[in-house]
């Protein structure tokens, strides 16, 4: 799965798998994101709208364009 999670990819939030954190109230998971880093085999940064964030990717659903 990690294979597909990768820079330039777009993601949206999993809303069956998604763990809500306090940085959902400033637009963490709305709309549409892009990976912008990779960090581990479970882990990447997302620039969502209003910035970035470090997600899981279990959290995560990829985005056909």
């Amino acid at each position: 799965m990690k294979d597909k999670y990768t820079i330039g990819k777009k993601v949206k939030k999993n809303p069956e798998t998604w763990k809500p954190n306090d940085f959902d109230g400033w637009g963490r998971g709305e709309g549409i994101g892009t990976i912008v880093e990779e960090i581990d085999e479970k882990e990447v940064d997302v620039k969502w709208t209003s910035g970035r964030c470090h997600e899981f990717i279990d959290e995560l659903i990829l985005v056909e364009e």
